[in-house]
């Protein structure tokens, strides 16, 4: 588990817009969640 989260930094420290992407892929997540949460939409 750790060892892939060091080639995983290894990787974003090589491609930076990867994680940008990823950043910014789970604050989309995390806002649907949140807007899911309060519409009712989950039930």
């Amino acid at each position: 588990m750790l060892n892939d989260l060091k080639e995983l930094g290894k990787l974003m420290r090589k491609h930076p817009s990867i994680a940008i992407t990823t950043l910014a892929a789970a604050a989309a997540g995390a806002v649907l969640g949140v807007i899911a949460f309060y519409q009712g939409w989950l039930g």
